[in-house]
């Protein structure tokens, strides 16, 4: 195997030192988040400790859960600003967004629990019930009427018809 330049390392060192696999960053390569600095003489990749910060860069964002071509504007911002400044206040935006959109997905999943532990609370008045599912009166059961739970669509037998 042929060695890189001095302080270049190949694929399989970076993607170590950067804690991920070579699969990844082949594929960052192709989406063109990352290349190499250079190739040896070998054909190997090169990367230098500057492509290594720029990957650990990519993986945090990734982490954040930014969608690749995301990352790849906040990536290319970093060549669009004078000051580190004027980056900042950019790339602020970005985050800025990304944690409104994660409180708009908790807020979500907090009304979900919130169904799921009612739904839950519900059922469970249902467990001494004894009457044959298809005998169910739902409607006229005195734990669901004195309960606080509601009833739930899916599960409790609403006023069943009665056929001569």
């Amino acid at each position: 195997m042929s060695k890189c330049n001095d302080g270049l390392m190949h694929i399989g060192k970076l993607a170590k030192e950067a804690g991920t696999t070579t699969r990844t960053v082949r594929y960052y390569e192709e989406m063109g988040l990352i290349c190499p600095e250079c190739r040896s003489s070998g054909g190997f990749r090169c990367y230098s400790q500057e492509q290594l910060t720029r990957l650990r860069m990519i993986l945090t964002l990734k982490e954040m859960e930014f969608d690749l071509e995301h990352i790849k504007l906040i990536i290319d911002k970093r060549e669009k600003h004078k000051t580190a400044g004027e980056l900042a206040h950019d790339i602020l935006h970005d985050l800025n967004g990304r944690l409104r959109d994660i409180e708009e997905q908790i807020a979500h999943y907090n009304q979900i629990r919130e169904t799921l532990t009612q739904t839950i609370d519900s059922i469970c008045a249902c467990l001494p019930c004894d009457l044959r599912v298809e005998e169910r009166l739902c409607t006229a059961c005195q734990t669901l009427t004195q309960s606080t739970c509601p009833s739930i669509p899916f599960f409790h037998s609403p006023a069943l018809e009665i056929k001569s």
